[in-house]
Parts: structure tokens; sequence; C-alpha cells
């Protein structure tokens, strides 16, 4: 758990903007009093790598991220290649967020295979490689063999992105960090805590296991029903990309209408913004963070209290624009604090 004072505030960026942005957007994030700014690897938008080199080049002290990159697309040993070649930039401001992926696998041919052994696999590569070692790995899913980085790299701090009960504990095993997503209520992050504090218990470790991370959709509107019709679409993406373990949501005593169930298991992704509109309202209450401006004030104060840091993916409505959604946020963590 965290103390509200010492959490820490972060931005998520899906690659939607050109390239000629990403240093302006990262500098107004760094000035508005965010900690760090995240860039999804998301299928098939801008580069996350690039958009990261252009942060780093823009500002002095904002922690910069993959929020997050994933191992079936993109081998660990290129993932380790980039963020080092990252870190040279900005030494001790880089974090690697890694996932399981999944929505833009479908085009490539791409399979998302035993997920949680992919991720463990893919840990570590990546810590050897950064650490200077030789790495050899004859995985279940992963492969690496007898290779190494050719130029000197620092370790970097991995934060796993975690759903499901397995993923979750592996995050607490072996992750620095665990960006729990979408939960977004203390009662589903406090679900989603437990499940991470018994994988560190299992591991026998020596820290406090990892840091806490909340990565939540907000959208601000005037009237609160506006608002959560917005992000009605970005609450049913986990549904459609977790199929068919849909445990996390069942766990907080939501039934999934059979409408949805039988949409989603079409395995079409242009179906997820229909899915959205048959979300029952109990998973706008525990996977999204839309209302008015004091409501969602009001909401984001309570997940501070129980992690060590909140990813916004700003979420645009008729009243809120994305842009509105960052500085608003920033306001209300100031009046928060």
């Amino acid at each position: 758990m965290s103390q509200t004072s010492a959490t820490r505030l972060g931005v998520l960026h899906l690659g939607n903007r050109p390239a000629t942005e990403i240093g302006a957007l990262a500098q107004r994030i760094e000035e508005l009093g965010y900690d760090t700014l995240w860039i999804a690897d998301e299928k098939f938008y801008r580069d996350p790598f690039i958009s990261l080199t252009l942060a780093a080049m823009a500002t002095t002290h904002l922690r910069l991220g993959t929020g997050v990159t994933e191992p079936y697309a993109r081998h660990p040993a290129l993932i380790a290649m980039a963020m080092a070649t990252l870190a040279e930039l900005c030494q001790g401001r880089c974090v690697i967020g890694l996932g399981a992926g999944g929505p833009g696998f479908p085009p490539m041919g791409v399979q998302r295979r035993h997920p949680t052994q992919a991720l463990t696999e893919a840990v570590a590569i990546l810590r050897g490689l950064l650490a200077g070692e030789r790495v050899t790995l004859d995985g279940q899913v992963l492969r690496f063999h007898d290779g190494r980085l050719n130029f000197q790299a620092e370790p970097l701090p991995i934060y796993l992105a975690a759903r499901g009960r397995r993923t979750l504990r592996t995050a607490g095993d072996i992750a620095d960090g665990v960006i729990m997503a979408p939960f977004a209520s203390v009662e589903a992050l406090s679900h989603a805590r437990e499940f991470v504090r018994e994988g560190a218990r299992a591991a026998m470790r020596s820290d406090n296991g990892p840091r806490l991370v909340a990565r939540v959709d907000v959208c601000v509107a005037q009237r609160r029903e506006v608002a959560r019709r917005a992000v009605r679409y970005f609450v049913a993406l986990p549904l459609w990309v977790s199929y068919p373990d849909w445990s996390y949501a069942e766990a907080l005593g939501i039934a999934l209408p059979a409408p949805l169930r039988t949409l989603i298991a079409r395995r079409d992704y242009s179906d997820i913004a229909a899915a959205g509109e048959l979300l029952p309202e109990p998973m706008l209450d525990h996977f999204a963070v839309a209302g008015t401006e004091d409501e969602v004030a009001a909401q984001l104060a309570q997940i501070a209290e129980v992690v060590d840091e909140v990813i916004v993916h700003p979420v645009p409505s008729p009243d809120w624009d994305t842009d509105a959604v960052i500085a608003g946020v920033a306001r209300l963590w100031r009046r928060r604090a």
C-alpha cells in the first residue's frame, strides 16, 4: 500500500499523435507535474521506441516507459536493445512495461500462447541481457541462443501488466512493478493486489514485492452518463483480449450477459465497440474512472491510497478532449495532495 503523498502519477499515450507532436506533449506532461510518460506498443500506431526517444530528448526528469510492449511480435532481445539504447539518452529514467498483448496480433498471424510463461521467459532474457550477460534460453514460448548485447547496458526496472490471477501472481514473483489494468476501484484493486502478494510470498522476496500501479481509463464530462458512455469501448477491450478468461470481472460479482459473451466469442476485433454497448453498469464502476470532475477527483483520490502509481489513460468526451483530461487530472491531483 502506498502513502498518498508519495503516489506517482503517469500518463498513457497510445501512439495516435504525429511524431512531430511528441516532444511538445512530453514537455507539457513534465511541466504539469506528471512523473511518468508511458507509451503503448499499440498495433498499428506510431512506433513506441521512436516516440520514447523524442520524449527523452524533450524532457529532463520525466520517467519514460513502454506501456506496454510484448514478447511475441517483438522478441525480448530486441526490446532490450531498444530500451538500453534509450537509457543512454536518459539514464535513470527508463522503465520497461511488458504485457502479453493481443489486439494487433491477428493481422500478423501472431498467436498469444501461454502468456504467463511467455512473460516469465521474456523477463529472464531481458534481465540477463541488460546485466551484460550472455544468455541462452530454450523456453516453452521463447528461445534465445548464446547472445548478448554488443554494448554496455544498465539494468532497468521491469513492470508486468497483469489482469488474470496467474499473471498477477507471476508479477508478484518476478516483477519490479505490476501494472494492474483495468482495475479502477478500491475493491477491484484490492482483489488484484491479493494475488500479487500471494506471488511475492511464494517467492519469499526479500523486498516488499513489486510496486503497485493502477492503469485507469479516465473520462470527464459535465454529466456522468456522458462520460460513462464515452469510456465503454475501453472497458470492453480487456474483455475481448482476455477471452475466454473473464475471472477478473466475475470475481467482483459481475455477470456478463449472454449476448455480450456471444459477440466477443466471434473474435472479430471490430465488435469491441458493439460489445461496449452491452456492458453491465458494474463494469463501469470497477473498470473505469468516468463521471463529473468531482466524481473523477474523488475516485482518483481513493485509488491513490492503495497503489504506488496511477497511470491515466485520457479518454475524450464531448466536454473534455484528451489534452483537457491530461491537464485537468494534474490539477485535481495537486488539489488532492
